[in-house]
């Protein structure tokens, strides 16, 4: 047996290398409830084999250890029951009240590549404090997910993909790519009282994958992060830090200490923004030419557009759908439509909305080059593409149709191919497309599927090393793009589609998205980490139906309106019930801009719900029934935030932690109201 013992943390791994004991010194806890593997790998053979799964289980290997330190040396692996020249040294490393691993691999095969490791310090997990339904996972997918009691739970839904398409037979997989779908490189196991903190604690931004496996069998967890380092003969690799760390208190202690590390290694530094982008409410969004290029709107609409969202606070134009081709057609070929009114009419709309004290945003593609472009067909377009592990560019298909049937239904998606931003040629036409934008008198671009997807790479004219680093340098040229836009103007702004943190850092807005059930929604997890992200609440402001949700919902977490009427089809006079409430909520939000829009979400920190009255009787307080969230000034002003969830009017008693100060609210149903410190 092997031990590892400090102040709080008490780990053993046994002599057939597995996974045996995680105790939490300060709770009485092991984690552990029975003995797991510590590492899977994945090897690629030069043939048909492609996917060759190694694990620690049955290895032969050499352990050297003290108090602080376990390095266990495996001088080969056994690819079944064959000793093969691959040699895989993990380390693991008691620092204060964390654990730290990371492997050491050398590959001397000249017929097997290693493509995948996965090391679990944490393996056959129940519970955190040992009852399993107590427990969930805070997993950063979007804005945030809450799976509850994981190990109980059939992880696969959560995957995206079919089961047929994994091995379900033998365990469920919760696992996705940072940074892409996954906002930050952590997740949390916690129940109320206690968490184990898991991340990487890696310098670079090359993609990872967050894996949380459950044995179908046992109800067991394996919680870590795979890696990919993609090596072939000769080659050696020492991996990135992953970090475990038992806390008390739920997720909000993971939170804490990921955004600690984060800006510790100066991998969170936000750019400066105008003043605007943070007192920004939110904008009416507007496809203008669609695909098929049947207009919805002409530029000859803009004042009258503008005018009907100023009318209920919301102060910018998102202009879609303004190219000569329509919508997702031919880009990065980036022309004014001519029927649509040309560049002369978009600049006058854009002046008349400038007159009136109001912002224009316009839309780029980060991601999406079509065949069909000048770009590709004579430009650099071929060179910028992603090509997948088969060689081939990767289609994102959509068919946006109009009146007719036969281009939706009768023919697949209409598709354009993914770029990769390890391209420098990309790029360059990302900074020209802004430009392009610029010249018009807007107030800032929004780079469209910004954060997506964190797809390997295997084109080696790119910057790019290896596959699993294509991502490595789209934070900087998003730096690049943010100084550029910056340059062109003090009050000019950049704004990206999705959640991703170290993308997000030089964002002035970002165009957040959640599209969950609203079980497994956990918007709290990314705003509470990163509180100063301006974020709209995306596609919540469609219709009328369920108005009041999405516009209580939008306030409460401090999101701004992403008013997309009917898919961004419509305007403010089809939806009269919306405009009406969303206009009554700017104004208390504005009545409030040094908390509610200068401030900082601190969810539900600094005050204390003492009784809540539903149409004068008692009830319990009950998320179901009542929300409550708070939000700092820089002054320590601290407001709450109030949504009444029921059809019944409610009073409540709550006092502020800092000051002692007792408050009453009464609140109308289904509706919103603030109290301040």
């Amino acid at each position: 047996m092997y031990t590892l013992e400090g102040r709080n943390i008490l780990y053993r791994i046994n002599e057939k290398g597995n996974v045996t004991s995680f105790l939490y010194k300060k709770t009485g806890n092991d984690y552990v409830k029975s003995e797991g593997r510590l590492w899977k790998m994945i090897l690629a053979g030069k043939g048909r084999e492609v996917e060759i799964p190694v694990s620690s289980i049955d290895q032969e290997f050499t352990a050297s250890c003290n108090d602080k330190n376990l390095t266990l040396v495996y001088g080969s692996i056994k690819v079944r029951g064959i000793p093969r020249p691959i040699s895989v040294i993990i380390h693991i490393q008691l620092e204060n009240d964390s654990l730290k691993v990371w492997s050491s691999i050398e590959n001397n095969d000249e017929e097997l590549s290693v493509m995948e490791i996965f090391i679990s310090a944490a393996s056959g997990v129940r519970s955190i404090a040992g009852n399993s339904a107590d427990d969930a996972l805070a997993w950063p997918y979007l804005m945030g997910m809450k799976i509850k009691n994981p190990a109980f739970s059939d992880l696969s839904v959560y995957s995206g993909f079919r089961k047929y398409e994994r091995h379900d037979q033998f365990h469920t997989d919760l696992d996705s790519t940072y940074p892409s779908r996954l906002s930050m490189k952590w997740f949390d196991l916690y129940c109320p009282t206690e968490g184990l903190y898991i991340a990487s604690h890696g310098l670079t931004a090359n993609t990872i994958c967050m894996h949380v496996e459950r044995d179908v069998k046992a109800n067991l967890l394996s919680l870590g992060v795979c890696r990919y380092p993609f090596l072939g003969y000769g080659e050696r690799q020492e991996s990135e830090v992953t970090v475990y760390q038992p806390h008390e208190g739920d997720w909000h202690a993971g939170a804490r200490m990921y955004r600690k590390f984060m800006t510790s290694t100066g991998q969170w530094k936000k750019d400066e923004s105008p003043s605007w982008a943070r007192d920004f409410t939110g904008w009416l969004r507007i496809i203008f030419q669609p695909q098929h290029c049947e207009p919805n709107f002409t530029f000859h609409d803009i004042p009258r557009l503008y005018d009907q969202a100023e009318s209920c606070g919301i102060k910018t134009l998102f202009i879609m759908g303004w190219e000569q081709e329509g919508f997702a057609r031919q880009w990065p070929d980036y022309v004014v439509s001519s029927d649509l009114g040309g560049e002369d009419y978009l600049r006058k709309g854009i002046e008349y909305i400038h007159s009136k004290g109001g912002k224009v945003i316009m839309f780029l593609s980060y991601s999406l080059i079509d065949h069909k472009s000048d770009f590709y067909i004579n430009g650099p377009g071929k060179t910028c593409t992603i090509k997948n592990a088969w060689g081939e560019e990767i289609p994102f298909a959509e068919t946006y149709c109009g009146e007719g049937t036969y281009r939706k239904i009768t023919n697949p998606p209409m598709p354009m191919y993914l770029a990769c931003p390890g391209s420098d040629e990309w790029q360059r036409k990302m900074l020209a497309s802004a430009d392009a934008c610029l010249k018009f008198g807007c107030d800032g671009v929004l780079y469209d599927l910004g954060g997506l997807p964190a797809y390997f790479c295997f084109d080696k004219h790119h910057d790019h090393r290896i596959p699993s680093e294509a991502y490595e340098s789209k934070a900087d040229r998003y730096r690049e793009l943010h100084a550029h836009i910056h340059d062109s103007g003090p009050d000019r702004i950049i704004l990206m589609e999705h959640c991703v943190d170290i993308f997000n850092q030089h964002m002035d807005v970002v165009h957040g998205t959640n599209h969950l059930k609203s079980e497994n929604e956990f918007i709290e997890l990314y705003r509470y980490t990163f509180p100063e992200v301006v974020m709209t609440n995306r596609e919540s402001g469609e219709d009328d139906s369920d108005y009041r949700n999405n516009c209580n919902k939008t306030f409460l977490y401090g999101l701004r309106f992403d008013m997309t009427i009917f898919r961004c089809c419509g305007t403010f006079d089809d939806i009269p019930l919306y405009r009406a409430y969303l206009k009554q909520l700017n104004e208390i939000r504005l009545a409030h801009r040094d908390t509610l829009l200068d401030g900082c979400f601190v969810d539900e920190f600094g005050f204390e719900i003492n009784d809540v009255m539903a149409d004068g009787a008692p009830v319990s307080y009950d998320e179901g029934k009542l929300k409550a969230k708070s939000y700092m000034s820089t002054s320590g002003k601290l407001t709450v935030v109030l949504w009444n969830r029921t059809d019944l009017a409610m009073d409540i008693s709550l006092t502020f932690i800092g000051s002692g100060c007792r408050a009453s609210v009464h609140i109308s149903a289904q509706s919103i109201a603030v109290c301040e410190n």
